[in-house]
């Protein structure tokens, strides 16, 4: 990802005009030219309550939207703000922590940390080089991967004070594993950091500070209230596109993937059903269903048997794939879906009454927002002649009808310029993540945000 610089400058002042006791973490040398990933920032626990409140405020001065808030530690939440502009959609992602807890230890305190802090040349806070250090080596750690950049950015700030970094490492690992780091940074022999990865972190966990049982059992109760409030409410999101053939959902959707990735944590594409990750990648390259109606459609009794099947791998599938991507913060985008059998039974060599198929579809999940490509006959003939112009046409007209009878449906007309369509598509989607995020956070009306 590439951050958005003018949306990083209104946080940063929205930050010092409230008077919020912060300091950046990790990764801000090139900012606010150069945002390569999330924002890791820390506030004082007292200043945590107000932050939805001003990163929604930052986004509607900058008539932006505040998208996103994954609650991914007990005291640690992951934010997108997103602005539409002409060309594309752009991003900032603050990751905020008050202490830093990761897996279930505390590693780092927020008063200790914000009260170091120093100004940066670039007009804000951030911490001091011996807490960006060792923020910086346990979050690398504790994931188990380090980079050559990443190690980098490790020894810039082992440098800025080695003598403070070197106490840090004494601090937190035993004098062995210490000086390992210490030679690995200062000789840059990251090959050697890499290789002792999973005994460093180790390490690290065995030196964990341990906390008095009563802030443990807090944590505890309040780390199972965030994983049952993730659970109640799913921070990815599920899309599915509808369409006749010929009306580009490909293109489409090729193009909301990657203007909506930076969204999520991932994104993970779909073919007609709910599908287990390898068989989903691999329909990611399928090929094209050039005849569709090429085979005659089954007798009533097949018919029957293949629909009830259909319908169970979405039961089956939605439990075990799509709620478990979702509640990971996973946009499933689903390219067709349940319902298309209703608009195209031949392609799926339906030959029972469609009475049947409209029962059972009352009893699918569906997906959050569904998006129905519409166009002329004509415009789908001339892009392409998969069937015939007088199956083009009954095709739209039962797919505008199917629109009119499912629950958040939006036709897009596709007629027009590929950009105005997928704009289209991301304000909507945006427009549903905003709405989300601020039922979700209680936030102020927009009216109180003006003045935030």
């Amino acid at each position: 990802m590439s951050g958005d610089p003018y949306l990083f400058r209104e946080l940063v002042t929205a930050f010092e005009v409230h008077g919020l006791r912060y300091c950046l973490l990790a990764g801000y040398d090139g900012y606010p030219a150069s945002i390569v990933s999330d924002i890791d920032f820390m506030v004082a626990p007292l200043d945590a309550p107000r932050v939805a409140t001003l990163l929604a405020g930052v986004a509607r001065r900058c008539r932006a939207r505040l998208v996103q808030c994954v609650q991914h530690e007990t005291t640690a939440a992951w934010f997108v703000i997103a602005r539409e502009t002409a060309s594309a959609v752009s991003f900032i992602q603050p990751d905020l922590s008050t202490d830093y807890r990761r897996r279930g230890r505390l590693w780092l305190q927020a008063e200790d940390i914000v009260a170091r802090r120093r100004w940066h040349a670039g007009g804000f806070w951030v911490s001091s080089a011996a807490d960006a250090f060792i923020y910086y080596l346990i979050k690398r750690l504790d994931k188990g991967a380090l980079s050559n950049a990443q190690a980098q950015e490790l020894t810039r700030r082992y440098r800025e004070d080695a003598p403070a970094a070197q106490r840090q490492l004494q601090r937190h690992f035993p004098a062995p594993d210490a000086a390992l780091i210490d030679q690995a940074l200062v000789e840059h022999e990251y090959a050697r950091l890499v290789a002792s990865l999973g005994p460093l972190r180790d390490a690290l966990h065995r030196r964990a500070p341990a906390e008095p049982l009563l802030r443990r059992m807090r944590q505890w109760v309040a780390e199972r209230v965030r994983v049952m409030a993730r659970l109640w409410r799913p921070t990815g999101l599920s899309i599915a596109f509808l369409g006749p053939d010929g009306c580009g959902k490909s293109s489409v959707i090729d193009r909301v993937h990657h203007e909506l990735r930076d969204v999520f944590r991932r994104v993970d594409y779909q073919h007609l059903r709910p599908r287990p990750p390898a068989r989903a990648a691999a329909d990611a390259i399928h090929a094209p269903v050039l005849q569709p109606h090429l085979q005659p459609p089954r007798g009533t009794l097949g018919s029957l048997t293949k629909l009830v099947h259909f319908w169970a791998t979405y039961l089956i599938g939605t439990l075990r794939w799509t709620l478990p991507r979702r509640v990971r913060s996973t946009l499933v985008i689903f390219d067709r879906y349940y319902h298309d059998i209703l608009a195209d039974p031949r392609r799926y060599r339906y030959g029972a009454p469609l009475v049947w198929a409209r029962l059972l579809g009352r009893m699918v999940p569906q997906p959050e927002l569904v998006f129905v490509l519409d166009a002329p006959p004509e415009v789908i003939q001339a892009r392409k002649q998969e069937v015939s112009f007088s199956e083009s046409a009954r095709q739209r007209d039962a797919y505008l009808t199917l629109a009119r009878q499912l629950r958040a449906a939006h036709v897009i007309d596709v007629a027009r310029p590929l950009d105005t369509v997928v704009a289209e598509v991301i304000a909507i989607v945006l427009a549903r993540l905003e709405a989300r995020v601020a039922a979700q956070l209680a936030l102020p009306s927009p009216a109180r945000l003006e003045g935030v």
